[in-house]
């Protein structure tokens, strides 16, 4: 766990928050490998989608670079709704996954874009009897689950 990084990107999305008005919580945590943040509260003035949030972990990342913290990966999410989405991967994976086993065949997953297809991928990364790999272009690409025997 490096605190100095959780301090500092405390520090940044509460000065965030304080600059455009909005009243709010920032919770941040360690995991895994990286910073997780979640700005919580009824916000008016911060939009909630995948973009924004992808350019405010940009922002943090580059903010931990410039303090010489290095380079850590930064995820920030707004009232929780991407652990919740998170989750939701992990149960489709593991879904996929027990599909695959006992109808000994391929199971292809929606399209997704790329961050979700890696928590399918690393969800399924250490179960036996299974492999997964990306097929499609663009906004068609999706994950396949598929028996290895």
């Amino acid at each position: 766990m490096n605190q100095r990084a959780i301090d500092l990107v405390r520090e940044l999305f509460e000065g965030l928050l304080a600059r455009v008005g909005e009243g709010g919580r920032v919770e941040v945590r360690w995991e895994g490998e990286g910073v997780y943040v979640n700005l919580t509260g009824d916000f008016r003035r911060l939009p909630d989608d995948d973009g924004f949030r992808g350019d405010l972990s940009r922002w943090a990342r580059l903010h931990l670079r410039a303090r010489k913290v290095g380079q850590l990966p930064v995820v920030v999410d707004v009232n929780g709704r991407w652990a919740a989405r998170r989750r939701e991967l992990v149960a489709m994976a593991k879904g996929a996954a027990g599909q695959a086993l006992r109808e000994h065949r391929k199971v292809r997953l929606p399209p997704m874009a790329p961050e979700e297809r890696r928590i399918i991928h690393l969800a399924l990364a250490d179960v036996p009897g299974v492999r997964t790999y990306s097929v499609g272009k663009g906004q068609g690409r999706r994950v396949v689950v598929e028996p290895t025997s």
